[in-house]
Formats: structure tokens, sequence, C-alpha cells
């Protein structure tokens, strides 16, 4: 089986239909949260992810905050901004999908899947081996994939190391037994890794193979609309910076 690992979409449609566009023969989507916030396209990125039946989805920060779990005190001043435009510009239907989302699938071709972290998922950046280190002790899974740091990286525990690969140019992960892993396949609406090509990942259940790979879309578009949106500035410009 062929499984697409999406997240952190960030209400960039231009990315995501582009990588959608990839994909024409893998068996199921799983998209690890944060649909919205940032971009200024939430309504058709729920609306492509809610009108997927072979799409598994959980839900992130963003998403919570526009459904209530999570409060706008939480975030900082530019994020709480775009969250006040995202939950005006979301429909009842959109709204509601957002609120059936599980915050883990705790059991899916052998991984958990998670936004944040299996300790905390909505709010933990898994960002720093100390942390990483800390979530293997605090869980027992083999594998996890995770999100919400916008960075294409993962962490790998064998024999008490720790190793730390990261996927800034995309790259490939193959599954041992005896391993541990922690794996980011980024982002696909807001890279932060210092590459600004939308970022997702394949998962080849068979196999036992993870490739992260990276791809051009259309920036400009997407920057474009964050400007007509009225949204800050900063969110248009971080786009081509790729932070």
């Amino acid at each position: 089986m062929r499984i697409a690992i999406f997240s952190d979409i960030h209400g960039n449609f231009d990315a995501l239909q582009t990588v959608s566009g990839l994909l024409d023969t893998v068996d199921f989507f799983c998209i690890l949260g944060d649909i919205v916030g940032y971009g200024a396209e939430p309504e058709a990125c729920v609306q492509w992810v809610m009108h997927r039946p072979d799409a598994r989805v959980v839900m992130g920060n963003h998403d919570a905050a526009c459904v209530g779990v999570l409060p706008l005190t939480w975030f900082n001043p530019i994020p709480k901004r775009a969250l006040r435009w995202t939950c005006q510009h979301l429909s009842k239907e959109s709204t509601t999908y957002l609120q059936t989302l599980p915050q883990t699938i705790p059991q899916l071709h052998g991984a958990l899947w998670v936004h944040g972290s299996p300790r905390h998922p909505l709010e933990e950046y898994i960002d720093h081996p100390v942390v990483a280190q800390e979530v293997f002790v605090s869980s027992d899974f083999p594998v996890c994939f995770y999100a919400h740091t916008h960075q294409a990286e993962a962490y790998i525990l064998h024999e008490g190391r720790l190793l730390h690969p990261r996927f800034q140019q995309g790259g490939e992960i193959i599954l041992h037994p005896g391993k541990r892993y922690l794996i980011n396949c980024g982002s696909v609406g807001q890279p932060r890794d210092g590459n600004s090509q939308a970022s997702f990942g394949l998962f080849d259940t068979e196999k036992g193979v993870v490739k992260i790979q990276r791809t051009e879309y259309n920036m400009e578009s997407a920057a474009e609309k964050i400007r007509e949106a009225g949204l800050p500035e900063e969110l248009a410009l971080r786009l081509f910076l790729g932070q």
C-alpha cells in the first residue's frame, strides 16, 4: 500500500493542488493537521480534504483554534490575526468537519499518526533531540509520523543512539525492525527548513520505505492571494524564504 502523507497545508490551495496532482497512484492520504491558518484559501483546502473518501485526517493546532479546542491566546500576534480571518472565511460545513477530527490515529499500518507529539497532540513541538528522546521514552510506538514544525526530518533511535537526519532536499528512510522512528514529512503549504518547495511523504507499507519529496508550486499566486485577502505581508514573504 502507498500512503501519501501531507501536513501543514495552512490554507495554501496552490501548493495542495500541485502536490496532489503528482499522486494519482496512491491508495490513500494521511493528513496530519493544520489544514487551515496563514494562507488565503482555507475553505478550498478543507473542502478538498473533506471530500476525499481516501483520506485519514488528524486535527492540528490551527484547526483546533478555529473550533474552540485551543484558545487564540495560545498563538502569537500574526497567526492570531490570520486565525481570526480564517474563522470568518470557513463555511459552517467546514467548521463542523474540523470539529470531528481526532487528535491522533493510534494504529494505522504499524504507526502512530499525530500533529504535534504523542504526549501533547496539538501543542508540543518535536524540535530538538532532547524532546525527541523524551517522546521515545514516554511512548512505545515503533514508528510515529508527526508534523507541526514544518521541517522535513526524522529522529531514529537504535540501541540507545539517536540519529537526526534532515531532508531539506528530500530523501528516503528505510524502516528496520529494532529501530524506532519519529518522522516529519515537512509542510505542504509553508515549509520552514530553508527550502521553499512544498514537502510531502510517500510511505510504501509493503517495502517499509518512506520517501520525502519536494516540489515547486506557484508561490507567486499563493502570496498574491494572501495580500489580496488583507492578511499580514509577512505570511506572503515567508513562502519564498522557506522559513
